[in-house]
């Protein structure tokens, strides 16, 4: 009875040891791998919010002109009657008028271009454009003023094409074509 005793404890805790304790060392081992993973995630998210935090003292120091100037350099909209208006206001200054107005939506551009530029994939760019066409008549110095006004102006424009024909002795047509920018929503 004495050599039975020790061999039937030894069996009872194998079989306690197989079916209690190492599964339940299983599971804590995955709650503590699943713990350290949630703790990383939250230590990420701690970062995350101080670096908004940050960020966002950081833009509340900006003046409201300030920020309203960067909203018209480079707008989260696409606003085509305003950056006409732009245009015609400073044409008028002047003496010039906009005329013949047109603007090339972006998918027309993207049709337009040709197949070796266009890209293969999702658009991963944080922009998008369009192109604005248009023609005003003057003297070539007053046309000049005109582009040097536009080059300076806040509205972030590329221009893409400048034609003219002449109209009058000194008077000429100029049509221009220039892209303009804006953020993606």
């Amino acid at each position: 009875m004495k050599g039975i005793l020790p061999v039937l404890a030894v069996v009872i805790a194998g079989v306690l040891f197989y079916l209690y304790i190492d599964p339940t060392y299983e599971q804590v081992k995955l709650l503590r791998a699943e713990e350290a993973t949630l703790n990383t995630a939250l230590t990420r998210a701690l970062e995350l919010q101080q670096t908004r935090d940050q960020l966002l003292s950081r833009y509340n120091t900006f003046s409201p002109e300030d920020l309203s100037r960067l909203e018209k350099m480079l707008p989260d909209h696409v606003d085509n009657v305003r950056l006409a208006l732009d245009m015609d206001s400073m044409a008028s200054a002047y003496g010039m008028r906009v005329k013949n107005l047109s603007i090339q939506k972006p998918e027309e551009d993207n049709k337009k271009k040709p197949r070796q530029v266009q890209t293969v994939g999702p658009d991963e760019r944080l922009y998008e454009s369009m192109v604005l066409s248009f023609s005003v008549t003057g003297e070539y110095d007053t046309f000049q003023q005109f582009i040097r006004d536009l080059e300076k102006s806040l509205r972030l424009v590329d221009i893409e094409s400048v034609s003219f024909s002449s109209t009058d002795v000194d008077l000429y047509e100029f049509t221009v074509s220039l892209r303009t920018y804006w953020l993606k929503p």
